[in-house]
């Protein structure tokens, strides 16, 4: 058995030697058609590096030939096999500009957004690439409108807005951790006026009650009534948007602590 194990170690060696050999000798000897069949039987075969390494230079020897079209497409499928995506995302998109009558024209559009939205960042990462696939996307909605990829690309543009959704709310519940009521209000209030379908509506609204209670605890005193009179305010509206909310019994507990702090403001008062 171990015998037969170094027999297939040795074949699959000299396979790998013959083939960096065969591979050498035609980037240092082969004619330009030569290496333009090579570079389509490496792709075939899946191995992408060395169809790139020859596609790459075949740009320049085809500069100007019918042959350039499928050579450029290849050359940007090339990165996008091996999940270079921001590199495949510019030579698609250049592919399309310089292509526009292309049958892959269409195709190679799509695929520079879609490489976009594949290197996009974490929701908890900046969402700046994110922002960017979102555009990119929209761009080839725009320029084709009727085509039969309009459906996925709404799909993952719809993917991509929930992703900053989420990166919105997290930004404002990491105010409220870090003790910036004030901002953690205006985040909240904005996050909701942004999104308003958001499946954190209502959570973002009882943590609005929540952060101007703590907020007003933490005023000086002259500021403290009005506070507290936010926090009933922040809570009617809670009421009125969720009358029986998840977060109903949480709120009720910060509204009656808020009337008893204006009671003995108040009571101090006279």
């Amino acid at each position: 058995m171990l015998k037969i194990r170094h027999i297939i170690l040795y074949l699959l060696i000299a396979t790998a030697f013959a083939s960096c050999n065969s591979y050498q000798s035609i980037v240092k000897k082969g004619t330009t058609e030569q290496k333009y069949e090579a570079a389509l039987k490496y792709y075939a075969k899946d191995d992408f590096y060395h169809a790139q390494q020859l596609l790459d230079e075949l740009i320049v020897l085809y500069r100007g030939t019918d042959k350039l079209e499928q050579i450029y497409y290849l050359y940007a499928q090339t990165y996008y096999k091996q999940a270079e995506y921001i590199v495949a995302s510019y030579h698609f998109k250049y592919f399309a500009k310089t292509f526009p009558k292309s049958k892959f024209a269409e195709e190679c559009l799509y695929l520079s957004a879609y490489c976009k939205y594949l290197d996009s960042s974490p929701s908890n990462l900046d969402q700046s690439s994110t922002k960017e696939a979102i555009s990119e996307m929209q761009f080839f909605i725009n320029v084709h409108p009727t085509s039969e990829r309009v459906k996925e690309a709404n799909r993952v543009m719809d993917e991509l807005q929930f992703k900053l959704l989420v990166k919105d709310f997290e930004i404002a519940q990491l105010y409220i951790k870090t003790e910036y009521y004030k901002s953690a209000v205006y985040a909240l209030n904005q996050h909701i006026k942004d999104f308003p379908s958001s499946p954190y509506k209502e959570q973002a609204l009882y943590l609005i009650i929540k952060a101007n209670y703590d907020y007003a605890v933490k005023s000086i005193a002259a500021k403290q009534k009005e506070r507290f009179t936010d926090v009933m305010s922040s809570y009617n509206d809670y009421k009125a948007k969720f009358p029986e909310g998840e977060y109903n019994k949480q709120a009720s507990r910060y509204l009656h602590l808020a009337q008893n702090q204006i009671k003995k403001i108040e009571k101090k008062r006279n």
